[in-house]
């Protein structure tokens, strides 16, 4: 992309020097730069212009010519620095527009448009008419227009991946809050089932503790009391019904034995009177 470089005229100065209206170092240094320049050697012209600024810092000619000798070699950031001072110094209108519109080619091609832009304006305001400037300018804007758009486009995508990536890390929280509530809740249910495990177990031990219903001699002894030293009778267990049953039984043969004792008894001695009787009429 090519940019109208602004240039001093070397002629002029040339002629300055032939005439002997400047007998200066800076100015002799100055003219050796050019020459340099004309021929493309940039780096030779470098080095006279920089010793030339040294002679003389407020020279115009010399910080100038110096951003664009080193504008030529793609040393823009350099350039940038000799073309604001040249640009700080200049007393008329025309040398500050030369200045700046230079300084925005050096800010063109480091790509920063906004810059470019800014200093356009500053040259356009010392000439308004040049045609170059107006171009550069123009060209300007609708590189930042572009630039503008794609960091728009570029921030729109870079918050959309960011939503997307919040979303993701929203789900897995949600995931693992979830997955989280259900370990408790596990963890809830196996702690109840083991209280409960455990409430079951204490009741068999405190059955298993608690005297036997019914006794070896068929009474139940009551619960003891530590507080009170008295004893109660308790009930009458299993043990005292399966007596009951047995000794009832025992008594219903030991009754008919004795019935059937009593019946015999009765018989022998109905026997013994009626041979009794028998006899005693024998003997009549």
């Amino acid at each position: 992309m090519m940019y109208f470089l602004k240039q001093i005229g070397f002629l002029g100065i040339m002629l300055l020097s032939v005439f002997g209206f400047s007998q200066s170092k800076a100015k002799s240094y100055i003219i050796e730069g050019n020459e340099y320049y004309q021929k493309g050697k940039f780096d030779n012209a470098e080095f006279a212009y920089k010793k030339a600024a040294l002679e003389d810092p407020t020279s115009i000619k010399a910080n100038y010519n110096l951003g664009n000798a080193l504008f030529q070699q793609k040393r823009y950031k350099e350039s940038i620095t000799h073309y604001k001072r040249s640009a700080e110094i200049s007393q008329t209108n025309n040398d500050k527009h030369l200045a700046y519109h230079n300084l925005g080619n050096a800010f063109m091609q480091e790509k920063d448009y906004q810059n470019a832009v800014d200093n356009y304006k500053l040259a356009l305001k010392n000439d308004p008419k040049d045609d170059a400037t107006r171009y550069n300018y123009a060209l300007a804007k609708k590189m930042l227009e572009k630039e503008q758009e794609k960091q728009k486009d570029t921030k729109n995508k870079d918050n959309k991946q960011d939503q997307n990536q919040q979303n993701k890390n929203d789900q897995k929280n949600q995931q693992q809050n979830k997955q989280n509530q259900q370990n408790q809740n596990n963890q809830q249910q196996k702690q109840n089932q083991s209280q409960n495990q455990q409430s079951d177990q204490q009741k068999q031990q405190n059955k298993g503790g608690n005297p036997k219903a019914g006794g070896e001699n068929g009474d139940n002894k009551g619960q003891g009391n530590n507080q009170s030293p008295e004893i109660k009778q308790g009930n009458k267990g299993d043990n005292d019904n399966k007596n009951k049953a047995q000794n009832s039984t025992s008594d219903g043969l030991l009754k008919a034995l004795h019935n059937q004792e009593a019946k015999t008894q009765r018989k022998i001695i109905q026997q013994k009177a009626e041979k009794q009787r028998t006899t005693t009429s024998k003997d009549w």
